[in-house]
C-alpha cells in the first residue's frame, strides 16, 4: 500500500515540476511578442470592470491596488533572489503577479475615467421645459428629418446644477431663428428622455455610450429655436462653424444622393446619408469606407507623404543635407491631425489618429510602420485615455483588422520581396492587386466574428466589393477630398468636389452591383458574449504563441464555436415602455402592433434572427406549437407560451379577471405590484424601473438586472 502510494506521490511531483518546466520554457521563449502582452491584459481589467453590475468602491480599488503591487515588488525581488532549483517557480509567480498588476491597471484606469467623466443623467422622460444652453455643434439630418443640435452648457427649468447634464442630443423640426449660430446661447422648449435602455437584456447599452460622450439627455425641441446671447468674436476660428460652411459648399456643388456621403467624408456628418445607400454599403461590406477610420486617417496621411517627399527630391540644397522621408512623414501627421481635428470629434477619429500617428513617428524614428508592438503601444494609448473603447465594435473591429493585416504582412515580407524585385511592370500590376486582394480578405476574416456579434451580419462578398472599390477610393475620393480642402479657401472647389462626386457615385454602383448578388449579405442570430471572448483568446494565441502552441488556437476556436450554437433565446421580450410585446416561434415573431416602435421591432427581428414579423389578431387566436396559443380581444390579448400565462393589456376589468389565471399581468398603466396576488405584475412603474423585459418559460430577466447599479444606468 505505502509503494503505491509512494509511486503516486513521485509521479504527481514529477509531473507538476515538468509543467513547470515546460511553462517556464515556453514564457522564456515568447521574448520576441513580450512587449505585446501589457496591452492584452490591461484591456482584460477594462472589460472585467464594464462588466460589473455593480460600482466598486474606491477604497476596495485601492486596496487591491495596493497589494497586488506589494506582491509584484516580492515576486520580483525573490525572482532575482531565486536559487537554480527554484528559479522557474519564482519566475511563473513573478509572470503571474505582473498579469494580475496589469490586469487591476486597466481596471482601475476604467473606474478613473467613469469617475472624471461624471455625466449627470436625464432620470425619467420629463414634460415641456424651457431649456438654455450652447449651441455647440449642428447637423442637418437630410429631407424632412430635422435637425440634429448638441447643447451645452446648459440651464433647464427645475433642475439644480448637480442633476444638470454636460449636454443635451436633441432633434428639433422647428424653425430656427437664421441669425443664430454654432456657439451662440439659445433658449427654447423641449420634452427630454434619458438616454434609451437596452432593446432587450444583453443588447448595445447606448447610455454606457452616451456617458462617456458626455451626453446626458435626449429629446425633441417643439417650440422657436431663440438667439438669447450671440458669440463674441473670436481670435481662433470655430471648427463647428468652419465645418457648416464646407458643408454648405458641398451642398451648393454636390446634389443626389451622393451629397450626405461627401458632407461625411468632409466634414464627418452621417445624419444625412440615406438609409437605403447606408443598406447597399453594409451589405457589400463597404460602410467603413463612409465610417472615418483608420483607413480614411492613411489614405490622408500617405498622399502627403509621397508628394512632399517627391517635391522635395527636386530641390538638391534639401535632398541633399536633410532626410526627406522624415520631414515628410512629419508633414503628413500634421495633415491627417489637421483632417481629424477638422471632422466632428468622436473616439473613434481619434483612435484612428492615435494609430496612424504611431506609424508615422516610427517612419521619424527609422522604425518600420508595420510592426505589432507598434499596433500593442497604439492600443495602450487609447485604454489609457478612452478604457471604454474595449466594448466598442469600432475598437475591436479596427485592432482586429490592422493587428491581422501587420502580422500577415510580416509572415509574407520576405516572399513578397523576393517576387517584386524580380518582377516587370506588369507583374507588378498583378502584384498590387493580389496585395489588394489579400488585404481585403485578410481584414474581412478577422473582423467578421465581431462583425456578427454586434450586428448579427456578414457580407459575403466583401473582398470583391473592397477590391472594386478601393481603387475608387484611393485614387479618386480621397485624393479629391484633399484637394477639396486645399480650394475650398480660394472658391475652387466646384471640379475637384464635382470628381469626388463621381467617385462616391461609381462607389455606391459597386454596391449596389454587389448587394444585388444572391447570398450577398448573410444575417443570423446574435450569439453569447462567451463566443466574443474565446475568439479572441483563439486569434491571439494564433498571432503571439511561438512554435507548436499555436495549435492550441484551433480547440479554443472550437469551444468559441460550440458556445455560439448554445445561445439561448428568449420565448417573450417586452419594451422599455411596456407597449409592445413579441412572442418568437421558431424563425417568426408575433408583436401586439406594427404601428409602434419600429425600431425596437427592427432590432429583436436582428438579434433573433427572424425572417418574418407578424401582428396579433384584432380579434381572435394565432394557434402556436405544443397548444400554445395568443388570443386577443378588443380589450385585452392572453398568451400562453412553454408553460407561462401572459395576460397584456391596458383594461382594468380585464386584468382583474385574468388575475386568477395569469403569471405576468403586462400593462403601461400604472399599477401597484400587489394588484395581484398570483401574478407577476409589470406595469409603467416596473418597466420605469427595470427596462426591457425578457421572458422564458415562467422565468423572467430584466434590462436593469444585467446591467447592474452603475453610473450611467438612471
Amino acid at each position: 500500500m505505502k509503494d503505491w502510494y509512494s509511486i503516486l506521490v513521485g509521479l504527481t511531483r514529477g509531473f507538476i515540476k515538468k509543467l513547470i518546466t515546460d511553462l517556464a520554457d515556453f514564457f522564456a521563449h515568447q521574448e520576441e511578442t513580450r512587449l505585446l502582452w501589457p496591452p492584452i491584459f490591461i484591456a482584460l481589467g477594462a472589460a472585467l470592470y464594464f462588466g460589473l453590475s455593480f460600482e466598486p468602491t474606491n477604497f476596495a480599488v485601492s486596496a487591491a491596488v495596493a497589494s497586488t503591487t506589494g506582491f509584484f515588488l516580492y515576486a520580483r525581488k525573490i525572482y532575482h533572489q531565486a536559487s537554480v532549483d527554484t528559479s522557474e517557480i519564482k519566475y511563473l509567480f513573478y509572470l503571474f503577479m505582473g498579469v494580475i498588476l496589469l490586469t487591476q491597471l486597466g481596471f482601475s484606469l476604467s473606474q478613473l475615467r467613469t469617475y472624471m467623466v461624471g455625466t449627470p443623467m436625464i432620470k425619467t422622460e420629463t414634460r415641456i421645459l424651457k431649456v438654455e444652453g450652447d449651441l455647440l455643434h449642428f447637423e442637418d439630418r437630410g429631407g424632412n428629418k430635422g435637425k440634429l443640435l448638441l447643447i451645452d452648457h446648459l440651464k433647464i427649468n427645475g433642475f439644480d446644477e448637480e442633476e444638470t447634464p454636460k449636454s443635451l442630443r436633441l432633434i428639433a423640426r422647428t424653425k430656427i431663428e437664421e441669425e443664430v449660430a454654432v456657439g451662440d446661447r439659445i433658449s427654447f422648449l423641449a420634452k427630454l428622455t434619458p438616454p434609451a435602455s437596452p432593446v432587450m437584456p444583453g443588447a448595445y447599452d447606448y447610455a454606457r455610450h452616451f456617458f462617456f460622450e458626455g451626453i446626458g439627455g435626449m429629446g425633441f425641441i417643439v417650440s422657436k429655436i431663440s438667439l438669447v446671447e450671440k458669440q463674441p468674436p473670436s481670435l481662433w476660428p470655430d471648427l463647428d462653424i468652419a465645418r457648416q460652411s464646407v458643408s454648405q459648399k458641398i451642398k451648393s456643388k454636390v446634389e443626389g444622393p451622393t451629397q450626405g456621403i461627401v458632407v461625411a467624408l468632409m466634414t464627418g456628418e452621417r445624419a444625412a446619408i440615406e438609409e437605403d445607400d447606408w443598406q447597399a454599403l453594409r451589405a457589400s461590406g463597404l460602410a467603413h469606407i463612409i465610417s472615418i477610420s483608420g483607413l480614411h486617417v492613411a489614405m490622408v496621411a500617405a498622399p502627403i507623404f509621397f508628394i512632399v517627399r517627391l517635391f522635395l527630391s527636386f530641390i538638391p540644397t534639401i535632398a541633399l543635407r536633410f532626410d526627406i522621408k522624415k520631414i515628410s512623414a512629419f508633414i503628413a501627421l500634421l495633415g491627417c491631425s489637421a483632417y481629424v481635428g477638422f471632422v466632428v470629434p468622436s473616439v473613434p477619429t481619434t483612435r484612428a489618429l492615435l494609430m496612424t500617428g504611431v506609424a508615422l513617428i516610427a517612419i521619424m524614428l527609422d522604425r518600420s510602420p508595420f510592426s505589432l508592438r507598434l499596433v500593442g503601444f497604439s492600443a495602450l494609448l487609447v485604454l489609457f485615455f478612452s478604457p471604454e473603447s474595449i466594448w466598442s465594435a469600432s475598437f475591436q473591429m479596427s485592432f482586429a483588422a490592422v493587428t491581422a493585416l501587420v502580422a500577415v504582412a510580416g509572415w509574407m515580407r520576405p516572399v513578397w520581396l523576393r517576387i517584386n524585385r524580380e518582377a516587370g511592370w506588369f507583374k507588378k500590376i498583378m502584384i498590387y492587386l493580389a496585395g489588394a486582394v489579400m488585404t481585403s480578405f485578410v481584414a474581412s476574416i478577422a473582423t467578421a466574428p465581431f462583425v456578427w456579434y454586434h450586428f448579427q451580419q456578414m457580407a459575403t462578398y466583401s473582398v470583391l466589393g473592397n477590391m472594386l472599390a478601393m481603387p475608387l477610393s484611393g485614387l479618386i475620393i480621397m485624393p479629391m477630398l484633399i484637394l477639396s480642402y486645399v480650394l475650398i479657401p480660394f472658391g475652387w472647389e466646384g471640379p475637384a468636389l464635382h470628381l469626388m462626386a463621381m467617385g462616391v457615385e461609381w462607389l455606391l454602383q459597386v454596391a449596389r452591383f454587389v448587394e444585388s448578388l444572391p447570398g450577398a449579405l448573410v444575417t443570423g442570430k446574435m450569439v453569447d458574449e462567451a463566443f466574443l471572448y474565446f475568439i479572441t483568446v483563439s486569434c491571439l494565441i494564433v498571432l503571439l504563441f511561438r512554435g507548436r502552441w499555436k495549435w492550441v488556437s484551433l480547440p479554443v476556436a472550437l469551444i468559441a464555436i460550440w458556445m455560439a450554437t448554445q445561445t439561448k433565446y428568449p420565448d417573450i421580450l417586452v419594451s422599455n415602455e411596456g407597449n409592445l410585446i413579441l412572442v418568437r416561434e421558431g424563425n417568426i415573431g408575433y408583436v401586439s402592433s406594427l404601428r409602434r416602435e419600429k425600431f425596437i421591432r427592427d432590432q429583436w427581428q436582428k438579434h433573433l434572427g427572424l425572417d418574418e414579423i407578424k401582428a396579433f389578431p384584432a380579434e381572435g387566436e394565432i394557434p402556436l406549437a405544443d397548444g400554445d396559443y395568443i388570443r386577443c380581444d378588443k380589450s385585452q390579448c392572453r398568451i400562453e407560451m412553454n408553460g407561462a400565462k401572459i395576460s397584456f393589456g391596458d383594461s382594468y376589468n380585464a386584468m382583474a379577471e385574468d388575475c386568477p389565471w395569469a403569471d405576468f399581468l403586462i400593462t403601461t398603466k400604472w399599477v401597484k405590484r400587489s394588484y395581484c396576488e398570483n401574478a407577476k405584475v409589470m406595469g409603467a412603474g416596473f418597466f420605469r424601473e427595470e427596462g426591457s423585459t425578457e421572458i422564458s418559460h415562467t422565468k423572467y430577466l430584466t434590462s436593469r438586472t444585467v446591467r447592474g447599479n452603475r453610473p450611467w444606468v438612471e
